[in-house]
């Protein structure tokens, strides 16, 4: 008996033995699944918080993780919260969600502690180099923040940071790199490991195939159960008893009998999680998608009609073409657009899912044809521009867009058809980036018309091809890869560009284009050993939406003919606002000069608006003149946008709201007059800073001189710093309404450093009495910096400032200096007008009734009509001077055999009489053909 028990438990020892080592080779090489997790606790783009402004007080933005139900804040102090900004630097100008430091060292970005976080996965970006944010870490064991990033972000327009934190009781801190800069957070992924063992936990299902993530898309209920709704297209079963969902699996526990409750076009579905003795109901609730609705909006604006599409579906098939629309003869239908014009507009596709009621706006336009006109401009930098909208624009090949810094990018061998009615010339905007080679233009039979190297010496460099012929299709190839920014088409067949004898190119009064192509032609022409004049006449050129109209070239003159008569305007849209998006000029070339106009950025100003940014010059250029000019905006006037540069304003006027001449380099103002504009259209309300000096590698700033101010508001301050070390002078300025300034008479806080040198001297009324205090000290600051200095200058302080020490080696007064005439005059019985020679003039302009005639180097005109006529002298510069006017009736010399129908007398300074007077006197004589004579005639 013993023996017999002693075999069966050796039998039962063995079989158990087999057993667990059969166990232990079935379970080797499989991983063991640990109940301690890594979950993606937290995610977000930004786009669903709430856009809220920078703010100096804390304010919380309330959220909460996945899987361990943890609630997360987020305590953020000068941090712009924005769900869907828009900045031409990034995303390709196409909105996102961000968090935005301001330019400050104090700006942050603090969560509260969970219970662990392991890894963190964010996106940072910024405008420029070095900059960014820093990430910090302090959870359990930590005496201080852990530094787990501090490097900027690089590539600038995205930069994606993946850390390890491996902490419990872990908050994690943001920090801006660079406090004189802004910083951009455009993503962030919190990760952390989770004990799925403590409760029920539903993993996911499918849905009529579709994969559910439970996480993703169950919040707790106040009861503690699950709560999901889910939308299904109507066009699907509804889920029920016979459609049930599946695959349903747990993350923990084991899932219970499912309940079916169908409610109208509603089911309830409850799927039970059992644990640890506890029960957790998931409640999916399904519901039919919404429909929405499209609006189609005629080319006039007026409603065509709606069209009804499911949430998340497709058009498919748009309700109306083109056969439904009134369209003129020689438009085009080009399909329906986001918006109803301008720039940037996206065009809808029958792929279009559609996710909100929405409109859809017919955009007609000139078919594009072989004009001799016309002017085409393709701007390649828009990433909505659609070559299949274009008939004077074709790409063969594999060119396309890029991004909107660098626009198209083309390949060795690609061919642009393009469209000309005739005499025309090719203008580009090229790239200093991309691989070198040669830009070909032929025409249609293989004719080389001109070739240019590539890349660009600088960037948005011009390049221009003259093409002399009949209407034809060119051909631009390349045996490069080339990027191009723009590219225009001027026709110029009946509407020619020539220099005339005396080096000028004059405008067609009030033609936009003209001055648009007559810019791009002297932009690409441009020399460095000589000037290229451009004279404008008097009238408006509105030059639309267009903007950023670059100056390219160096040594080019703008000059109109009155800064009274000569308007240059534009109008962005105000979704392109922005310091660096809505000048009317760019300037990029040296030695640029302006006089006598009117430039308007005429966007719409919105004082209730965080920011109404309507620069009218962007210079990037140096040693740029403004000599009775009148800049006409509200926020961003002037911008000088070269830290190193030297600029020069003389007379004329600025007018604006807010720092409304900003930027770099030392800007001299010379007897400007700054016209502060109300901040509504009720007059004289709201408080107006006129400047805000960059000043970084420059001595001077910004220094007005002579200068008067005009108040339009209620207050004003001289300005304010924004950033460098800021550097502004106001001396012997005249104040028509001194009692408007504010106490301080500087802003005090800098918007990113404190002001290093902000000052005055003898600043006085308009009867020439003394207001500026005898003393004025002040204390700058910026966060915790700091600086006290007294802010009125001396006599002999205020004697450093003198034009001569500021440009050591430039005399910009002297280059505007202003050139007149003497002694103009009709000599007795002739047709010539003629005037004395002014010593260092360059040309002289004839005007008729202030219509140009003509500009000549000639001291003498020759009459062919009667009229009030003037004459204005060119400096080196290209501007004139004041005109010197003589009136005449004298018209075009008459056959001397004709008899003359009427007779008129006149004195030898051209006024008219009815009898000769005393003295020389000259008879016109007016004969059937029209024609005239003059003689002269003694009066007795």
């Amino acid at each position: 008996m013993r023996k017999h028990l002693l075999r069966m438990s050796t039998l039962c020892l063995t079989l158990c033995c087999v057993i667990f080592a059969q166990a232990q080779k079935d379970n080797m090489g499989k991983a063991q699944v640990s109940m301690i997790q890594e979950k993606l606790l937290y995610s977000t783009d930004f786009s669903d918080w709430t856009k809220a402004a920078a703010a100096k007080e804390e304010s919380t933005v309330a959220q909460s993780t996945k899987y361990s139900h943890e609630k997360l804040d987020f305590s953020i102090f000068n941090t712009a919260v924005e769900s869907a900004g828009v900045n031409p630097k990034f995303n390709n100008g196409n909105p996102l969600g961000w968090l935005m430091a301001s330019k400050a060292a104090d700006p942050y970005i603090t969560t509260s502690a969970l219970g662990s976080i392991t890894k963190v996965c964010f996106v940072h970006a910024a405008t420029g180099s070095k900059r960014g944010w820093k990430l910090e870490a302090k959870g359990d064991g930590d005496g201080d923040w852990v530094t787990l990033s501090d490097t900027p972000a690089n590539p600038a327009n995205r930069c994606e940071v993946t850390v390890e934190v491996n902490r419990t009781n872990c908050r994690l801190r943001f920090t801006n790199l660079n406090a004189s800069q802004n910083a951009y957070l455009f993503g962030l992924d919190i990760y952390g490991n989770v004990d799925m063992s403590k409760s029920p936990a539903l993993a996911g299902f499918k849905a009529n195939g579709k994969s559910y993530v439970a996480a993703d898309i169950f919040s707790e209920t106040a009861d503690g159960n699950m709560a999901a709704t889910i939308e299904l297209s109507k066009a699907e079963p509804k889920i029920s008893v016979e459609n049930p969902v599946s695959d349903l699996t747990a993350d923990n526990g084991e899932i219970g009998d499912i309940t079916y409750i169908v409610e109208g076009d509603n089911t309830i579905v409850t799927i039970p999680v059992t644990a640890n003795g506890a029960t957790t109901n998931y409640i999916a609730t399904f519901v039919p998608k919404k429909d929405f609705t499209l609006t189609y909006y005629n080319a006039d604006g007026n409603e065509l009609g709606i069209q009804m599409v499911e949430k998340d579906s497709k058009i498919g098939a748009f309700k109306y073409e083109a056969a439904d629309l009134n369209i003129p003869v020689g438009k085009v239908f080009r399909g329906w657009f986001v918006n109803a014009s301008g720039s940037g507009n996206r065009k809808y596709t029958p792929d279009e899912t559609i996710t909100g009621n929405t409109a859809l706006y017919a955009i007609v336009n000139d078919k594009e044809v072989q004009s001799t006109t016309a002017r085409y401009t393709f701007n390649l930098t828009d990433q909505y521009f659609y070559d299949e909208d274009h008939e004077a624009f074709n790409c063969i090949g594999q060119g396309g867009y890029h991004d909107n810094q660098h626009g198209w990018l083309f390949k060795s061998g690609d061919d642009i058809e393009l469209l000309v009615g005739g005499n025309a010339y090719i203008i580009l905007s090229s790239c200093k980036y991309g691989g070198a080679g040669t830009l070909t233009l032929k025409d249609s039979k293989g004719n080389i018309i001109g070739t240019a190297s590539y890349p660009a010496a600088k960037d948005g460099e011009s390049v221009s091809f003259h093409y002399e012929g009949g209407a034809d299709v060119l051909h631009l190839t390349f045996d490069c890869s080339p990027y191009i920014h723009c590219l225009t088409i001027a026709n110029v067949q009946d509407n020619p560009i020539d220099k005339n004898e005396a080096g000028y190119f004059i405008v067609k009064a009030g033609d936009a284009a003209h001055l648009l192509n007559t810019l791009m032609i002297a932009n690409a022409e441009a020399k460095e050993d000589s000037r290229t004049y451009i004279f404008v006449p008097d009238g408006t050129y509105d030059l639309g939406e267009t903007v950023l109209t670059p100056i390219s070239g160096n040594n080019i003159s703008l000059i109109g003919q009155s800064e009274e008569g000569t308007l240059i305007k534009n109008a962005p849209r105000v979704e392109n606002e922005g310091i660096g998006t809505t000048a009317l000029f760019l300037v990029t070339g040296s030695n640029t000069y302006f006089q006598d106009l009117s430039l308007q950025n005429a966007m719409p100003y919105d004082m209730n608006k965080a920011a109404g940014r309507a620069v009218v010059i962007q210079d990037k250029g140096n040693r740029t003149i403004c000599k009775n000019v009148r800049l006409l905006s509200y926020q961003d006037t002037y911008y000088s946008n070269n830290n190193k540069g030297q600029f020069y304003f003389e007379d004329g006027e600025i007018h604006g709201v807010v720092d409304y001449v900003c930027g770099g380099g030392d800007v001299f103002y010379n007897r400007v007059k700054f016209v502060n504009e109300s901040r509504s259209a009720t007059p004289k309300t709201g408080s107006v800073t006129i400047a805000a000096p960059y000043t970084d590698g420059t001595q001077w700033g910004y220094v007005m001189s002579g200068c008067t101010i005009e108040n339009r508001a209620k207050s004003f301050n001289f300005g304010r710093a924004w950033g460098g070390t800021p550097r502004l002078a106001w001396l012997n300025t005249t104040i028509n309404q001194p009692a408007e300034v504010e106490s301080t008479r500087f802003t005090t806080g800098g918007m990113n450093t404190y002001a290093d040198k902000f000052v005055e001297y003898n600043s006085v009324d308009a009867s020439g009495k003394v207001v500026s205090p005898a003393s004025n000290t002040l204390t700058f600051k910026k966060d915790n910096k700091s600086k006290t200095y007294e802010t009125i200058l001396t006599a002999g302080e205020a004697a450093e400032y003198a034009i001569d020490k500021v440009f050591t080696d430039w005399r910009p007064e002297m280059l505007a200096g202003q050139m007149n005439i003497a002694n103009a005059q009709i000599s007795a019985g002739s047709d010539i007008f003629s005037w004395d020679a002014v010593e260092g003039a360059t040309a002289y302009a004839v005007f008729n009734h202030d219509k140009l005639v003509t500009i000549t180097t000639s001291t003498d005109y020759k009459l062919t009509e009667a009229g009030n006529y003037s004459v204005r002298a060119a400096n080196s510069m290209g501007g004139f001077g004041k005109s010197s006017t003589v009136t005449t009736g004298i018209g075009k010399v008459a056959s001397k055999d004709a008899k003359a129908i009427r007779i008129e007398y006149f004195t030898i300074g051209g006024a008219k009489v009815s009898t000769p007077q005393q003295g020389v006197n000259i008879a016109v004589k007016t004969f059937a053909d029209g024609s005239r004579s003059c003689s002269k005639v003694i009066g007795k």
